[in-house]
């Protein structure tokens, strides 16, 4: 997606509003404080597990994905257990997904992950270089299960970040490099979990498709909000 001059100014404005920016952070937490969901990969300490969550949560429902985590973690309990079963195996078990494409790709994973001794490496430059693993699964993997910082950007916050900030999204929003510098600097340098956690699930509840601003924590100083109201 192009920038235009307008555009360019907007992002400006923003990324030079400091409080602002921390006004979201302070409001994000506290909302997360009491309003997170405690799926199981949460609270799994298992590196494997919790990288495969990731990569099963891609385009897909977290409700959809959950019986068909438990039923994987059982199954296979480590990617070396996760070599030994066959494409349909792993198809057969991931199917309720769809894209069952995905099963070669676990495999293809596991195998790969033989180098490290069946650890998964926990820098995002080797991690994007595993089968299954873009961006957003290792900036996400990294933050969520490992604490490292590292900003995380679906569909559900971009459309968030356009109605609070005020810009117009599309399909190619998430490779907008000020929209990426956005979140990177929204992002804090401590407790990056309890934040990134915050921001997925008040954008994917909350700010949802159909906006419920009777339960918005940072409605006061949104764009869209101010708009309608």
């Amino acid at each position: 997606m192009g920038t235009s001059q307008s555009e360019q100014c907007l992002f400006n404005d923003i990324l030079l509003e400091n409080s602002t920016l921390t006004y979201l952070r302070r409001k994000l937490n506290k909302w997360g404080n009491s309003n997170l969901e405690s799926y199981p990969w949460r609270l799994s300490k298992n590196e494997f597990h919790t990288l495969v969550a990731e990569i099963f949560l891609q385009r897909t429902k977290a409700s959809q994905v959950t019986p068909v985590y438990l039923k994987f973690v059982e199954k296979y309990p480590d990617p070396k257990s996760l070599t030994m079963a066959t494409v349909s195996d792993v198809e057969q078990l991931i199917r309720p997904l769809g894209l069952v494409w995905r099963a070669k790709l676990l495999l293809k994973l596991a195998q790969a992950l033989k180098i490290y001794r069946y650890h998964v490496p926990s820098n995002i430059q080797t991690l994007v270089t595993l089968p299954g693993v873009g961006p957003y699964v290792a900036s996400a993997y990294l933050s969520l299960h490992r604490g490292k910082r590292a900003a995380i950007v679906d569909s559900n916050i971009i459309r968030f970040y356009g109605r609070f900030f005020g810009f117009v999204t599309g399909p190619e929003t998430r490779r907008n490099s000020d929209l990426i510098k956005l979140a990177e600097l929204l992002t804090p340098e401590r407790k990056v979990k309890e934040f990134n956690y915050s921001l997925l699930d008040f954008s994917r509840r909350v700010c949802s498709p159909k906006a419920h601003h009777e339960t918005c924590a940072v409605k006061s100083k949104c764009v869209h909000y101010s708009s309608i109201s």
